[in-house]
């Protein structure tokens, strides 16, 4: 006998299992087209700059399912895809559109992110180093979707209702990206605000990891160094 509770779990089941089995695979489709075009990117790189300057290395690495990156000289971009889908705050403006005010479940997403690293951090494995989030891709049922980020990024690709991922799409989100990184610079900061550090600190952290460093910092040191210890 079929209760009224199990007749609304086969109910939510079709109505939200399958979407988001539907959106992950989306998800996952539009990632790999991103991967192509990141190889695609390096490879182009490779020939037109590469050969000038041997010494300036450019490389792409598919590192999982879920991860690549595309190193460029002493920057590295990270792409990953979240293997869960995922809807908006309630309160989010994108509810007040006629196109999810249409069909809500057009606000379920599947999420792809964009960080950048420096290379170093990657290379001499400084778990302590801060990378910066440039991009976050968000991939609804119909391969729609909207880009959350920095500079152009942050406005370009607001409408949902009228992107659609392409080729040249995420070819043009890559190059931004890799602008993006060639334009932050690492900034010292003053002498005096890292002059203090403890033995422990020199002996350990900075013993494991080398002076861990990020471009929104510089380096850390004292202050920062005592944050982690305390995590």
């Amino acid at each position: 006998m079929e209760t009224d509770n199990y007749g609304k779990i086969l109910n939510e089941l079709e109505h939200k299992a399958s979407l988001k089995q539907a959106i992950y695979r989306n998800t996952a489709e539009v990632f790999a087209l991103l991967k192509k075009q990141l190889f695609k990117t390096a490879s182009k790189l490779q020939g037109d700059y590469t050969v000038k300057d041997p010494s300036v290395e450019v490389h792409f690495k598919e590192s999982s399912k879920f991860e690549a990156e595309l190193k460029f000289s002493g920057d590295m971009l990270m792409v990953s895809m979240h293997s869960n889908v995922f809807s908006f705050d309630s309160s989010s403006s994108i509810f007040q559109t006629n196109y999810i005010k249409s069909d809500e479940s057009l606000a379920y997403c599947g999420a792809i992110y964009i960080h950048n690293f420096l290379a170093d951090s990657v290379k001499y494995n400084r778990q302590a180093d801060q990378g910066s989030l440039i991009a976050r891709i968000l991939v609804n049922k119909d391969k729609h979707f909207i880009v959350e980020g920095e500079g152009a990024l942050d406005f370009l690709y607001q409408n949902m209702a009228e992107n659609v991922i392409t080729e040249d799409i995420l070819t043009d989100i890559i190059e931004r990206s890799i602008l993006f990184c060639l334009n932050s610079d690492l900034i010292l900061p003053p002498f005096a605000e890292i002059k203090d550090v403890t033995l422990y600190q020199k002996q350990t952290m900075l013993a494991a990891s080398g002076y861990p460093t990020g471009k929104n910092l510089g380096y850390q040191f004292k202050s920062e160094l005592e944050q982690n210890n305390d995590i």
